[in-house]
């Protein structure tokens, strides 16, 4: 008796299956097995699953909420996250956001106009991601020590400026724009905000030629060298990127809260991080998604209101965010000795 356990047709020969009907299955299960789609199921799940926490959960508000509050984790992500793709981390985020909110309101309060205010303080958040990366592609520092130096200098100068003054109050214009109080078609205009930039980060950091340098250089300096691509200058643009990006979060959040003291920027560091790594990135640099950051950026943001409808504190957030980040670099090693044993 044969062991054979595929069909045979009329003639006793064995019917193969088709190829293209395997292929299906496998197809679908490899798609929803990547982090970025992973990611955005389970921030389609904590909806509904936020009603643990609060009867009034979900809703409409709550869906609001999160992406009006999403927008500044979105905006500080990618340029975490296009600093994460070459290996490094951007730890003079908070400073540089502090810097983009400080100016454009000092600014703006001593009669620039609004936008002139803006694009001041944009430039000079570019600046310090400028500085940033020349320090990093030519003096070869380790980047986390480049931005926590460079951070710690120009909080000390935004402390020494103010000179302790109070919050600097937004402009009306400003406030208008990012205060969720005012909307376009019936959507609040932050949430326009988020849908514009998410599409241009995306656009930058995906489909674009400093966007294809960056994921080469983050998975080998080497190797992209010999290919011919610019390290140096792609480090740089990178770095800029990031200090605009923290910058423009900054000016937003100034809008939204109606004024920033300097401080503005202290709970967005492990954020931006875990966005990032939540959303798929290899910690080590190389490989991530901006989709995925977004979708990242979102669940942590719903995950923080449901924290906070609970009555926990801003403490428990931050915790959160730490073991995040620490299982993140675990995987990372484990995945790198599993690697070094392989060869």
């Amino acid at each position: 008796m044969s062991n054979n356990t595929l069909p045979t047709d009329q003639t006793g020969a064995t019917i193969l299956p088709d190829p293209r009907q395997e292929t299906v299955p496998r197809r679908i299960g490899a798609f929803f097995a990547q982090p970025v789609v992973i990611v955005w199921i389970i921030f389609v799940l904590m909806f509904p699953l936020s009603r643990i926490v609060s009867p009034s959960f979900p809703s409409l508000g709550q869906l609001e909420s999160t992406l009006i509050l999403g927008l500044f984790l979105v905006v500080v992500a990618f340029g975490q996250g296009f600093v994460i793709l070459t290996g490094g981390f951007d730890l003079s985020l908070p400073q540089t956001i502090a810097l983009g909110a400080f100016l454009t309101g000092y600014l703006a309060n001593t009669g620039w106009p609004v936008m002139g205010a803006i694009v001041a303080a944009t430039i000079g958040c570019a600046l310090i991601g400028l500085i940033n990366g020349l320090l990093v592609a030519y003096a070869k520092f380790p980047p986390f020590i480049v931005t926590l130096a460079t951070g710690s200098i120009l909080g000390s100068v935004l402390l020494g400026v103010s000179r302790g003054t109070p919050a600097q109050p937004s402009p009306a214009a400003l406030s208008s724009l990012f205060s969720g109080k005012e909307s376009f078609l019936g959507i609040p205009t932050p949430i326009w905000a988020l849908v514009i930039f998410a599409l241009i980060a995306y656009l930058i950091q995906m489909r674009s030629t400093i966007g294809r340098r960056t994921f080469a250089v983050g998975n080998s300096e080497i190797a992209s060298r010999v290919a011919g691509v610019p390290v140096s200058s792609t480090l740089i643009i990178v770095y800029t990127f990031a200090g605009i990006s923290s910058g423009l979060a900054g000016i937003m959040l100034l809008g939204y809260s109606s004024g920033a003291d300097l401080n503005i920027g202290a709970s967005w560091l492990l954020p931006s991080i875990t966005a990032v790594v939540v959303g798929g990135s290899a910690i080590r640099g190389g490989a991530g998604s901006y989709a995925g950051t977004i979708g990242g950026a979102l669940l942590i943001t719903v995950l923080g209101i449901d924290i906070s409808a609970a009555g926990f504190s801003e403490g428990v957030k931050q915790i959160l965010y730490g073991v995040i980040i620490l299982i993140a670099l675990i995987a990372a090693r484990l995945g790198k000795d599993a690697g070094a044993a392989r060869t």
